[in-house]
């Protein structure tokens, strides 16, 4: 089979022939249909995270084409999607209380184990969730890491009826963002972009009002909006952290998305007086990857996603690293 291989830490991506892998107990065989290529993917293969000589891709959808012994919750001929995490312990305390994307003995897909940027995957199938007919696959796969960030993200901040959200940035998560915050109530959603060829795009999108900012320091634009009672950062622009705590009205909360290692400045006064909260958001707990489903399928929801034969991975990561893609990249084995 062909697959996607990072050879030794910080070596970017090769191509490679390897054979397809048979499930243990407990595991299935999924052929992949589609795999969603982004930002974790470039700072694999720049050696910042994971392991050599595996397959990365933590965002895959495919058919399940064999069963490995006791599996009886999946058959086979079923599409799946899979997401970064895999195999919990099932027995700490964050598995207990059902926050299994905290769990300190998990495998993280393509990280710990072979992901999906290949023809075959191998999958626990207590990981696996069932894809709704009406997603196809490519759509599915771009869901499985950035809309399932988004709308954890928006449950987080409260997202909803009387509550006001800024997302700023208009991405491969913002644009899923923008849909779910107008599609879960929020009677005004404010887009942020640095880039003023999507500001039409943010308003299709369902954005109440735009701001095109030239830099990360937006917060006076954000304040003679009006402040908002909830934001999402999806951008690293400097100062882009500092402005959305600024623009936020008192007892707000923001979602901070980007996993850049970098120091960020923060004002702790601010939060203080103002009574905000900030926190971190990514994938789970496990129950938001259905409802996040439910709701784009409900919702209409769009995905901005552009797709790419497997034997192009070499030149998607590329685009993905310099920001070239139309939002999210996918590749089509």
């Amino acid at each position: 089979m062909l697959s996607v291989v990072i050879p030794a830490s910080g070596r970017g991506w090769t191509l490679s022939e390897r054979e397809v892998p048979a499930p243990a107990a407990g595991d299935v065989l999924v052929k992949v249909r589609a795999s969603g290529v982004c930002s974790m993917d470039v700072r694999q293969s720049l050696g910042e995270m994971g392991y050599p000589n595996l397959v990365p891709g933590h965002e895959f959808v495919g058919e399940v084409v064999e069963l490995g012994s006791g599996v009886s919750t999946l058959a086979v001929g079923d599409r799946v999607g899979v997401t970064w995490h895999q195999r919990w312990c099932r027995v700490c305390t964050h598995c207990v209380n059902g926050r299994l994307e905290l769990c300190k003995k998990a495998d993280e897909t393509g990280i710990h184990m072979d992901g999906g940027h290949s023809e075959y995957a191998l999958v626990h199938a207590d990981s696996a969730v069932r894809i709704p007919d009406e997603i196809d696959d490519a759509d599915a796969a771009a869901l499985l890491c950035g809309g399932y960030v988004a709308y954890s993200a928006l449950v987080d901040v409260q997202a909803g009826p009387g509550r006001s959200v800024a997302i700023v940035g208009l991405g491969g998560i913002g644009h899923l963002a923008v849909q779910y915050a107008k599609a879960m109530g929020s009677p005004r959603v404010v887009v942020v972009t640095g880039d003023e060829d999507k500001a039409g795009l943010a308003r299709e999108l369902g954005a109440d009002e735009v701001i095109v900012s030239k830099g990360g320091d937006f917060s006076s634009e954000l304040k003679g909006l009006g402040p908002v009672d909830s934001a999402v950062l999806t951008s690293e622009a400097e100062g882009a952290l500092m402005s959305c705590v600024e623009g936020l009205a008192p007892y707000g909360r923001l979602s901070v998305l980007p996993a850049t290692v970098d120091a960020v400045p923060l004002v702790p006064q601010r939060l203080l007086h103002y009574k905000l909260t900030v926190t971190g958001s990514s994938q789970g707990p496990r129950n938001r990857l259905g409802e996040m489903l439910e709701l784009h399928h409900r919702s209409g929801g769009r995905v901005l996603v552009e797709t790419h034969p497997l034997t192009e991975a070499l030149d998607v990561i590329g685009r993905v690293a310099a920001r070239r893609t139309r939002l999210r990249a996918v590749l089509i084995p």
